[in-house]
């Protein structure tokens, strides 16, 4: 039987990074230039003044290896210097105990396996291009006294050079890129990107010929669409995906991968994607459909706290699903949609779902975000909209940074925009109870709910197409 590994939940960066130039601001407290040239890959720290130690805050685990990754890939050429592992958090520290030298340079093979709970350092693909996160070049001052990390730490500027030739950052090339972003991947090699007015992608040649094509048809259609429908993205430069393909693996059939500001990695491994198959094509749209979506719900504009999570993630399912049905007119999202209106019902239960993220009933925010974005939809739709694309743009294009807002859409923001297509306070105050009061039947609730906006569910009195 094949094992099948499926990870959609990645991990989501919601604030904008802040990017630096030498134009921009004054020389940092701390460079790191980074460069691939004939004799490898070297990171050299400049410190510009002393310091105890240089900690690295993501010190994750290796999965595979269950050890810090670091000591596998990291080996410091500068004399008196080592690095250390302490507890569980990665050191640069002199040999002697003193101040470090001001300028530490270590030679590295870019570590591409899997870490616990962090972006993969590198992503490799099988034409030799390769990917490195920034985050894990960034650090803070360790604290011999202590033997702690400090709380915060001078500006680290990082620039990534490929001697080689120019390298691609925010899906534009450069021939070196200089950044204080430590949650984005720059790109060295010599790869093919797909490129559109809304979209940089490189798709690992050696991917499945039919899952290829499939991504070749589905990306350049889904990044237009969002942007024809929520507007341009906030942010510099362009979307980019980074899809790679580890092989047939035995036995096993992932999609996975993660989304940062401006950008989301596919990682597709397993010999259960290289035959064509439904399962396999829906997973990937889905996928890409959903994590896309945060480009706009989840980075454009923002959430308010943890208890409007699912406004990001329920927001972004049923974009997804609305995406989907309009690439596709054969998909039907019913059964889909179906369990997700059972999992909200069972997580509902005398539990307020504002307090989901707390309680980490995470798929509370997945299910019950949709269920109320089936409401809201109805009430865009009531107010002579298509479809949920106009209610959420209409929260984009309201609370946008880039457009006056504060880039945030709070929960009083939903409701505002709730009324506004709707008319029907009493309707809004159905959601607020429902959000932060709880009640003992999600299912009577949720019902009287929809039927305001002339929908209905599976057990609702009258059950719509």
């Amino acid at each position: 039987m094949t094992r099948m590994l499926v990870v959609v939940g990645a991990l989501i960066a919601l604030l904008f990074p802040t990017v630096a130039t030498a134009q921009e601001a004054a020389e940092p407290a701390v460079r790191v230039e980074v460069l691939h040239d004939a004799g490898g890959w070297t990171a050299t720290f400049h410190f510009p003044g002393d310091a105890q130690g240089w900690a690295f805050p993501r010190s994750n685990r290796a999965r595979r290896q269950d050890t810090g990754w670091r000591e596998l890939s990291w080996t410091v050429e500068t004399d008196g210097v080592s690095l250390q592992r302490i507890d569980e958090t990665d050191v640069l520290l002199a040999d002697d105990g003193g101040a470090l030298p001001h300028e530490v340079t270590v030679r590295f093979v870019p570590f591409a396996d899997d870490l616990m709970a962090d972006y993969d350092p590198a992503l490799q693909f099988t034409d030799g291009t390769l990917a490195l996160f920034t985050g894990h070049f960034s650090g803070l001052p360790w604290l011999r006294d202590t033997q702690e990390m400090a709380e915060d730490g001078p500006v680290v500027e990082m620039i990534f050079r490929d001697a080689d030739g120019p390298l691609l950052y925010k899906g534009l090339p450069y021939d070196s890129a200089t950044t204080r972003d430590d949650s984005t991947y720059v790109v060295f090699g010599d790869p093919q990107p797909i490129s559109t007015d809304h979209l940089t992608a490189i798709i690992d040649p050696q991917t499945p010929a039919w899952l290829r094509r499939e991504m070749l048809d589905f990306l350049p259609q889904t990044f237009a669409i969002y942007a024809d429908r929520l507007g341009e993205r906030a942010g510099g430069g362009k979307p980019m995906v980074l899809s790679s393909w580890a092989g047939p693996t035995p036995e096993l059939y992932s999609q996975g991968g993660s989304v940062l500001p401006g950008l989301l990695t596919v990682r597709l491994e397993g010999e259960g994607l290289v035959t064509e198959s439904t399962q396999a094509l829906q997973g990937m749209r889905w996928f890409i459909a959903h994590e896309g979506a945060h480009f706009w719900l989840g980075q454009t504009v923002g959430y308010e706290t943890d208890a409007d999570a699912w406004i990001m993630e329920g927001g972004a399912d049923l974009l997804a699903f609305r995406l989907i049905e309009r690439i596709d007119p054969d998909y039907d999202a019913g059964t889909t949609l179906a369990n997700k209106w059972q999992t909200c019902l069972a997580l509902s239960v005398d539990k307020p779902l504002a307090g989901a993220s707390e309680r980490r009933d995470y798929d509370a925010n997945y299910a019950c975000g949709t269920v109320l974005g089936m409401i809201a939809e109805g009430a865009a739709q009531a107010n002579g909209g298509r479809d949920f694309f106009d209610f959420i743009a209409a929260l984009v294009a309201a609370n946008r940074e880039d457009a006056g807002g504060d880039g945030v859409v709070s929960f009083d923001d939903w409701l505002g925009q709730l009324v506004a297509e709707s008319g029907d306070e009493e309707l809004a105050a159905q959601v607020k109870a429902f959000v932060y009061q709880g009640t003992e039947d999600p299912q009577g609730d949720l019902c009287a709910m929809l039927a305001r906006v002339d929908r209905a569910a599976p057990g609702c009195a009258a059950v719509a197409d």
